[in-house]
């Protein structure tokens, strides 16, 4: 399971999420514009730091965006409220294996959540939030030195 594939997973199992998702799935790399709807989009992957042996500490960043209802401020300060929570989910993710090719995930923590656009010509069509997603990781070295 890629970073991207693994990331995908842990927020399926944000305990919350099905208060604001609408089906079984989160998208790809777009977003449905009906509300209650989420995409999820890879914007990067960086190497933080490498070792003599070749293992490398890594950043993925992503961003993630959600279209919720947004009829009257209770329904726009529960959609900010959701992403706040979830920032605070994610940087409580434990270190695990399994990430692929030889990986490690060791922290996620999220930034800059807000309204982006409303989804209509009215504000009750729905607005789209973004938050930024970062998951850090180690891949061990195959190749190692003798």
């Amino acid at each position: 399971m890629t970073i991207i594939d693994y990331m995908r997973q842990k927020l399926k199992e944000y305990p919350k999420i099905a208060e604001f998702l609408a089906g079984d799935d989160i998208h790809i790399d777009f977003t449905d514009p009906e509300p209650t709807n989420y995409g999820f989009s890879s914007t990067g992957d960086s190497l933080l730091k490498e070792d003599l042996l070749g293992n490398q500490t890594r950043q993925h960043n992503f961003m993630l965006y959600a279209v919720g209802q947004s009829f009257n401020d209770y329904t726009r300060l529960a959609n900010s409220n959701f992403l706040l929570e979830l920032g605070y989910w994610l940087e409580q993710l434990p270190e695990e294996s399994g990430i692929e090719p030889r990986g490690t995930f060791k922290k996620a923590w999220a930034a800059n959540a807000m309204a982006m656009m409303p989804m209509g010509e009215a504000i009750s069509d729905g607005v789209m939030y973004q938050i930024q997603i970062y998951a850090q990781y180690k891949v061990e070295s195959e190749d190692i030195l003798i």
